[in-house]
């Protein structure tokens, strides 16, 4: 059934209509005051037979802004508005110019099995960012999952029927909003708990991302059935064929793949960090074989050493044997000019110490590149992320040939996790430091700033951006 297409909803300008859904629709719209595309999702309050079915609706509606707004993560679209209009409530959220994974996989477009993994892992991160913040999303899916058109960087999309587990970080937000007997989600992608209609945790959205996972590298998806009933007891009892019996497809990647299925939630990943730890550790001893015996590069430990010590306070206390362990475990990796070391947007928990040559750290804005610094050799880069996991704020492009030690956290913690562990601790001690240091700044200029009073002429607001807060 058609619905006439509104010129303008709240401030934003149509532009062009993307989807329809039972309940919903989805226009391509305009923020003319910032000049910004953005996705409106609006609910269709004529669909609603009554007024208990609208309500229900509606609290829905808005509990998936609620969710969605309170999560800030490069791989999790973001909401930027929400109102009402003729009684129609609607989000306004980030515009994503790209593919979902199911479109992908019926293109059959040319990802290779590596990149399908690393974008898999980054998945893992941002539905562990989610989970530590209470949210199961108990919907992922191949058509849930986006690839932006130039970056090839994921979005968790759609959290419409995911569940608060902590309601305590959300006020009022009701944590429950299923109507009886319903049980949420995609029937080929539930967990048989979640079909069991059982209390789900983390665990549930990890086996939803295995079916995606065994999906995206076969072509095929590991339950099947002639009818909806046959399907949900292929979930429940069947064990999906080996993931080594598709062409090109290596036993190790199966095994990591089907713990994810389980069907025990106790045999599973017990995270959704775990089950991206694996999938990093299986990419870097992949990446380690192909480089293998293959730089022809020599440098100064001793140098190096010195040179790391008297830089970054974070090496300060490391003895030589340390430092050479972590050489040890580093990648050695060269970089043509123009090559990225780290790209923006990207999770990952390698940090590069620059032997030699040059890089330059820059954001990417509306294709737009606006360069930070340049950083020569005895630099770290992405040290930040090894702590956090969080996508990387910006990229690092090499500004001439360089040669680097790629220390990757995920595997130095698998290995020796007590070194990480002080890596860890001196990192956390050089951010505190320099947290402590811009706050005497602002306590200083607001003390100048009340003793000048309003003779200054200056805002406390500015006084604020002067600390760097």
């Amino acid at each position: 059934m058609n619905t006439e297409i509104p010129k303008t909803i709240g401030r934003y300008r149509i532009v062009r209509q993307i989807g329809l859904g039972a309940m919903g629709e989805v226009y391509l719209a305009l923020d003319e005051l910032i000049h910004r595309k953005v996705a409106i999702k609006r609910m269709r309050v004529d669909r609603c037979k009554n007024e208990q079915k609208r309500q229900k609706t509606l609290e829905s509606f808005l509990h998936e802004a609620r969710i969605v707004g309170n999560l800030d993560h490069s791989h999790i679209t973001a909401v930027y508005d929400i109102g009402v209009q003729n009684g129609a409530p609607y989000i306004v959220m980030e515009y994503i110019e790209g593919d979902n994974i199911k479109e992908l996989i019926r293109g059959k477009a040319a990802f290779s099995s590596e990149e399908k993994l690393r974008l898999i892992a980054m998945v893992a991160r941002a539905l562990h960012f989610a989970h530590k913040r209470g949210i199961l999303h108990r919907d992922i899916k191949p058509a849930n999952i986006m690839i932006l058109q130039q970056s090839r960087l994921p979005k968790i999309t759609d959290f419409g029927i995911a569940r608060v587990m902590d309601t305590s970080s959300f006020g009022c937000i009701e944590s429950n909003i299923d109507e009886k007997g319903l049980i949420p989600g995609t029937p080929l992608y539930m967990s048989p708990e979640q079909i069991r209609n059982e209390e789900l945790d983390t665990r549930s959205d990890i086996f939803s991302l295995g079916v995606l996972a065994y999906e995206w590298l076969s072509g095929e998806k590991p339950f099947a059935g002639q009818d909806l009933n046959t399907r949900l007891q292929s979930v429940l009892t069947d064990n999906p064929k080996p993931l080594s019996d598709f062409p090109g497809i290596d036993p190790e990647i199966s095994s990591i793949i089907l713990r994810a299925l389980a069907k025990s939630r106790t045999e599973r990943y017990q995270s959704a960090d775990e089950f991206g730890d694996t999938l990093e550790l299986y990419l870097n001893s992949q990446e380690k074989k192909k480089t293998e015996g293959k730089t022809g590069f020599s440098f100064d430990k001793k140098e190096i050493v010195e040179r790391l010590r008297q830089r970054y306070l974070f090496f300060a206390d490391f003895s030589d044997e340390e430092l050479y362990e972590i050489f040890r475990t580093s990648s050695k990796e060269e970089f043509a000019m123009g090559d990225y070391l780290l790209r923006e947007g990207t999770s990952g928990s390698e940090m590069y110490i620059i032997i030699s040559g040059a890089v330059i750290v820059l954001t990417e804005t509306e294709g737009k590149r606006v360069e930070l610094e340049t950083l020569r050799d005895g630099s770290c880069v992405g040290e930040m992320s090894m702590i956090d996991h969080l996508p990387r704020s910006a990229s690092v492009v090499a500004f001439k040939k360089t040669v680097a030690l790629a220390l990757n956290e995920t595997v130095l913690r698998h290995n020796n996790p007590k070194l990480c562990l002080k890596l860890y601790r001196n990192l956390a001690t050089t951010l505190s430091e320099r947290l402590r240091a811009s706050e005497t700044k602002y306590l200083a200029l607001l003390a100048t700033h009340h003793a000048w009073g309003d003779k200054s002429g200056l805002e406390p607001s500015e006084f604020e951006a002067e600390a760097d807060f």
